[in-house]
């Protein structure tokens, strides 16, 4: 996978969670695994077309979501509904569409998908492999996972 497809979004993960929830985020090494996810992981899947195409997984450990969505929120959450999948499918299509603005800065017209909101024993995957780029944050983990036609 290219480089200039990959951090288009490092730059946007990191400028969301710090504008949006106050998070600076520390990258952890890069890596490609199978398109699968920890069990209570909340995942939030976005399409991308255009001069691109594939998918974009934010993956979030269930204790993060919560985090996260909290100081979205501004108050505790202490369970995920359908206002906190709401939340959070906002923060995945807030970076998708920040990354999007740094792909067309460079040339390259890409648009994104509704964002799609669900728990990782229940993902189904598309049996491809991700480049998968991890953070670590005050409040938890969390990783983008990306697949790029080629």
């Amino acid at each position: 996978m290219k480089a200039e497809h990959i951090n288009p979004f490092i730059i946007s993960v990191c400028k969301i969670m710090k504008d949006i929830c106050m998070l600076d985020l520390k990258m952890g090494k890069p890596f490609v695994k199978d398109d699968k996810y920890e069990g209570d992981s909340s995942l939030i899947k976005l399409g991308i077309i255009g001069a691109l195409k594939g998918e974009v997984v934010l993956s979030l450990h269930y204790e993060t979501a919560l985090a996260v969505i909290s100081k979205m929120m501004m108050m505790p959450v202490n369970e995920i509904d359908a206002i906190g999948q709401s939340a959070i499918s906002e923060l995945g299509n807030m970076i998708a569409g920040n990354a999007a603005t740094v792909f067309a800065n460079d040339s390259t017209i890409i648009d994104i998908t509704t964002p799609d909101y669900c728990v990782g024993k229940d993902y189904a995957g598309s049996g491809k492999q991700v480049f998968c780029i991890p953070f670590e944050s005050d409040i938890g983990e969390l990783s983008i996972n990306i697949f790029i036609e080629e």
